[in-house]
């Protein structure tokens, strides 16, 4: 049997490929499904969890590290997904983890979200603060699907 990805990951695996985006960051990857699908389909693949929390804890291919350990580094990620996590995450922790996303990501990089219970307007809000533009969404059954790309990076103020 194969690897059953999100469905969101499978529908726009076709525009990754052909934008050549090929750098995955699978931020709450849990039991790992999206990230082993798009690591056999020859992406490079993050895979970002609370310790614990992943089911593998070293997978040949697959780089795996934590929350804490992605906020202090500067990836080049062409792709992050964050598919059924939002919803498990603190309301007042969201921001941090779009802040993170951002850094991370490559201007012209995407923010693939697929989520129950968190609306449009809130993703939206969390998403254009870091520089992300919405350019599609579809709402499933009991999801939302939102295709976000990184339009601008936030440049850092220094004082002093």
């Amino acid at each position: 049997m194969g690897i059953c990805p999100a469905n969101s990951v499978q529908t726009y695996l076709p525009l990754f490929d052909k934008q050549k985006k090929r750098v995955v960051l699978d931020y709450g990857s849990g039991n790992l499904r999206n990230s082993l699908y798009l690591h056999t389909r020859g992406f490079e693949v993050i895979a970002v969890d609370l310790p614990g929390k992943t089911q593998c804890s070293s997978v040949p291919g697959i780089t795996l590290v934590s929350p804490d350990e992605l906020k202090t580094t500067n990836l080049y990620i062409d792709v992050t997904l964050c598919t059924f996590v939002l919803n498990l995450i603190d309301v007042t922790k969201r921001v941090s983890v779009f802040e993170t996303i951002a850094k991370n990501t490559m201007q012209g990089g995407y923010l693939l979200i697929e989520t129950k219970d968190v609306t449009l307007r809130e993703l939206d809000s969390l998403a254009l603060l870091q520089g992300f533009a919405r350019i599609h969404n579809d709402t499933g059954r009991f999801t939302q699907i939102v295709l976000y790309q990184l339009i601008f990076k936030k440049q850092k103020i220094s004082r002093g």
